[in-house]
């Protein structure tokens, strides 16, 4: 199970056990580099394996000096230490990413804490009697062979291209939920869950009565202090620059209240896709050393042979191609630790998805119930094709479903969630069987705030946790370093979720706050810019030079998915036809998954 992830760790390891229960570990040396950091690290009847950082570990340790000896310099210690002397509650004082377990071997019972948002993975495997933990699916894969897929969490993937809700592809094999405790007892086999941290208490208080003026001191002031605690290390540090609003504002306050720092950025030939150039304005401006690269379809085709190898599961974010890249370059640049700037989007509202969710929303739900059916049905007997023939617009099939199903909704959640799905439910039907939708009370703060905002907590809740998160965590950790996320500190989440909504979201801008406190680092020309987001040329490449592993992994039957009608849409794509390309490619990733995991 270590050897299965030592890319996660491959600086030490170690392995305790007292025939009741065992902890393994693998290290990534960040604090104190010395063999004091050795895990499982065990103190007074506990045992301890943790992955990520404490952030405030030097404050908590000052706290327990009092009290407490430490051998190292490392926060592994004092969360054992803290966990000693708070018991459960000292999970409350950590600022930082992490998962971590304690065995308490007197009383028999093992704790597993992930941390508030979900910067680090934790999966557990139970099935009634025995039980066990890692940081990916590959390690509980090699202790139990015979896992099976669980259909609906395979579904979901094809549905939005990420696996959520607290499952994993494999059905016996769940996730900590962010925020989560789990309590195993040895001797009664009990496994307990329970919700310590929650962004929806916040949003639940009042809202701020104050200037806007001082709301932007406030966020300055807390960014300045997350920035500053994520370049807590003992080796080099960079930051992930795509030009953006988010990597922006974390490399300009940094570069100002830290020093230079080093910067990266991955570029694409394709001009729709290019943030490089305005990264290296914004490089240039602040005086950062810069290093960028440019991804082509050969690059993404080498990168694509290892690609479930990084991601583990089935995952459809093809940003994860320039991510992969970007974490190389940092790694052959001597950087061991990076900064990612994720979670501004679903803290600060900056996905243009919101507003035209929003817009379209309005309109269609002011009209009554039964001409928006009579349009759906209007628009379905014309059909994709003929409308296809007439207008020659990206993913025009995608497009067209979608509003249809859009017209038959009643409500926001629903809307929403037609918006970000990767296809119309009929075809994901055809595809996989897949029906059902998930259910989630994330739009009851939509509607108290403003419906856009309940389409943000939907995401910080999803998307971020199980795609996002992901993305950089895999990527990071496959090339031995590690992502760290500055702007999803939880008091700046907490912060926001008390600021009113216009803050966020004014006359058609989102960041609004976000995008004051950068206005007193850099200029407006390198700000106001449209949004490009971190993909890849997909139709481009796929119809191109990568358009052979379609049809070597879209050969033959599978036992979970409709391969003929694949075949068919692969076939309407390269005749040019209105297809899905995304959904193409999240079957074409499920079946190089497929074959590399399962045979």
């Amino acid at each position: 199970m270590l050897e299965s992830l030592r890319h996660r760790g491959p600086d030490d390891s170690g392995i305790y056990t007292d025939g009741k229960f065992t902890l393994g570990h693998v290290r990534l040396s960040v604090l104190d580099l010395s063999e004091a950091g050795h895990q499982p690290m065990c103190h007074e009847g506990l045992v301890l394996v943790f992955n990520g950082e404490i952030y405030n570990y030097r404050e908590i340790r000052q706290e327990l000096e009092a009290e407490y000896s430490f051998d190292s310099d490392t926060d592994s210690e004092v969360v054992l230490k803290a966990f000693h002397k708070w018991g459960s509650a000292a999970v409350d004082r950590f600022v930082g990413m992490f998962a971590f377990a304690i065995y308490d071997t007197e009383q028999s019972v093992v704790w597993l804490f992930r941390d508030r948002v979900g910067v680090k993975p934790l999966y557990y495997y139970f099935d009634g009697e025995e039980f066990g933990f890692a940081s990916e699916t590959r390690a509980l894969k090699v202790w139990k062979k015979d896992l099976k897929v669980d259909e609906e969490a395979l579904c979901g993937f094809f549905r939005y291209g990420y696996i959520s809700s607290g499952r994993s592809i494999y059905g016996q094999i769940r996730k900590v939920p962010p925020g989560h405790g789990l309590r195993f007892d040895l001797k009664s086999r009990e496994l307990t869950e329970w919700e310590y941290w929650s962004i929806v208490s916040f949003f639940r208080k009042p809202k701020f009565q104050k200037s806007e003026e001082e709301l932007v001191d406030e966020l300055e002031a807390l960014l300045i202090d997350s920035f500053r605690y994520r370049m807590v290390s003992d080796v080099p540090v960079g930051v992930f620059l795509s030009g953006g609003i988010d990597s922006s504002v974390v490399t300009a306050i940094l570069q100002r209240h830290y020093g230079t720092i080093h910067t990266f950025t991955i570029g694409f030939s394709e001009a729709r896709y290019n943030e490089a150039e305005w990264a290296r304005k914004v490089a240039e401006h602040l005086g950062t050393r810069h290093t960028e690269r440019y991804l082509t379809s050969a690059d993404a085709g080498e990168i694509l042979k290892h690609f479930v190898d990084i991601y583990d599961e089935p995952f459809g974010d093809s940003s994860g191609i320039p991510t992969s890249l970007v974490s190389r370059v940092a790694k052959e640049a001597g950087v061991k630790v990076v900064l990612s700037a994720d979670g501004g989007d679903e803290i600060f509202c900056g996905y243009d998805r919101y507003w035209v969710a929003y817009g379209v929303g309005k309109k269609v739900l002011a009209l009554p119930r039964f001409l928006r059916l009579s349009l759906a049905k209007v628009m379905q007997g014309v059909g994709v094709d003929r409308v296809s023939r007439l207008f020659r617009v990206r993913n025009l099939a995608h497009k067209y479903t979608q509003f249809g199903e859009i017209l038959c909704e009643d409500d926001w959640r629903h809307l929403y969630e037609d918006l970000v799905q990767s296809d119309s439910r009929d075809h994901l039907w055809r595809l996989a069987g897949c029906d059902k939708r998930e259910d989630d009370g994330f739009f009851e703060i939509g509607a108290v705030d403003h419906p856009m905002q309940g389409m943000m907590l939907w995401d910080y809740h999803r998307y971020l946790p199980d795609d996002i998160l992901v993305k950089v965590d895999r990527a990071t950790m496959y090339h031995s370093i590690e992502g760290r996320e500055p702007l999803l500190d939880h008091r700046i989440a907490e912060f926001m979720a008390q600021v009113p909504f216009e803050y966020k979201y004014r006359d058609g801008t989102g960041k609004y706050l976000l995008r004051k406190v950068l206005e007193r680092y850099l200029p407006e020309a390198l700000i106001d810019r449209p949004k490009m987001g971190f993909g890849i040329p997909m139709f481009e490449w796929f119809g191109g030079e990568l358009k052979t592993l379609f049809h070597r992994y879209f050969r033959g039957e599978d036992p979970l998915v409709d391969m003929e009608y694949v075949r068919e849409e692969l076939a309407r794509f390269e005749r040019g036809a209105a297809v899905n390309v995304n959904l193409l490619w999240f079957v074409l990733v499920y079946r190089m998954w497929r074959e590399r995991y399962l045979g």
